[in-house]
């Protein structure tokens, strides 16, 4: 697709194909008003040096699309082999481009593999290269959100990343009404499946905080104007999407630190369960370990025990034991043990 950021952002029609050179196409207008806005950005080095809102063309090609024409388009031929493999979001600064990924995570399956495409930017143009249509979606509702205003290269960015945020900060809010649900449940005792949830939920944070470090950096890189391609004034927009993209990595950051506070919170209950139980044991075995000795001791086999033909020799046994269990209760209940 080819859009056109020459006062208003819109989307031109052109029978585009793999195999056309955009160098050579003359990208006809509706109309005469139009003309020097869809003409092919063909800047002399020394213009495109001058002027630094030269860029008014945005492209959204296929892999295929983009092997065929990044010559066409002033990029070099080796422009792309840095993004082979795409992993994150980031922006390189190149002697004649500036080349870059975006990996959007699935708000709805975090966990899974993010859809993934590639930009690069010149002096001419604005380069998206993808295998779908994300691209596109995202710059047909730029085109709805800013039609009655006027667009530039700085302002599109700023829209394009800004769409990658919308509605981040009520995600973000709804983990940690979650965590504290799973809180409340902790408190009452429910734990039993509280370490698998909080585990999910800190792998997703995990992933989300990450993703606006990415986008904060890739940002801060574009902000930079290394190439001169943006006017200085104007670029400045793109420090609010490094900055909300901070916002938010710091309120996933909290929430993954919420994270770790519950399952230390469980960890100690855990302990509290287990020294219980261990407390609980060690009364028995102070209870019965004065009993195993009397028995262990008439238990000997011996000829000559004169207890042994006491008439009243088991009952007293008998009280005997009572009575050291009764001691031994009484010891512990005054020592707070039990």
């Amino acid at each position: 697709m080819y859009y056109t950021l020459h006062q208003r952002l819109r989307k031109i029609e052109l029978d585009f194909t793999p195999a056309s050179n955009l160098s050579h196409v003359n990208l006809v207008q509706p109309d005469a008003s139009q003309a020097d806005s869809i003409q092919p950005n063909t800047p002399s080095s020394d213009s495109a040096s001058d002027n630094h809102t030269c860029i008014k063309t945005v492209l959204t090609l296929s892999p295929a699309q983009w092997e065929q024409q990044k010559t066409a388009l002033y990029f070099p031929s080796y422009a792309g082999l840095e993004n082979t493999i795409i992993r994150s979001c980031k922006a390189e600064i190149y002697p004649h481009y500036i080349s870059g990924s975006i990996c959007i995570p699935d708000r709805k399956r975090l966990l899974e593999t993010p859809r993934c495409f590639t930009f690069y930017i010149n002096k001419s143009c604005i380069v998206f290269v993808s295998e779908d249509s994300v691209p596109d979606r995202i710059i047909e509702t730029m085109i709805h959100r800013y039609e009655s205003q006027e667009m530039s290269p700085e302002l599109f960015l700023y829209g394009f990343f800004s769409e990658f945020l919308t509605d981040d900060m009520e995600l973000l809010e709804s983990y940690e009404r979650k965590l504290f649900l799973l809180e409340e449940n902790a408190m009452r005792g429910n734990i039993h499946d509280l370490m698998p949830r909080l585990l999910k939920s800190r792998r997703e944070l995990t992933r989300l905080r990450n993703y606006y470090e990415q986008i904060d950096d890739t940002a801060r890189q574009l902000q930079g104007n290394v190439r001169n391609y943006f006017d200085p004034e104007r670029v400045q927009l793109l420090q609010l999407i490094g900055d909300r993209a901070c916002r938010l990595q710091q309120v996933a950051q909290q929430s993954i630190d919420y994270c770790q506070t519950l399952r230390d919170f469980e960890q100690a209950q855990s302990d509290h369960k287990q020294n219980k139980t261990m407390q609980l044991m060690t009364v028995l075995t102070s209870v019965f370990f004065p009993l195993t000795v009397i028995t262990g001791w008439y238990g000997m086999n011996f000829t000559h025990m004169p207890e042994l033909e006491a008439r009243f020799g088991y009952p007293l046994l008998i009280a005997i034991s009572l009575g050291v269990i009764a001691v031994e209760f009484w010891i512990l209940k005054k020592r707070k043990i039990i």
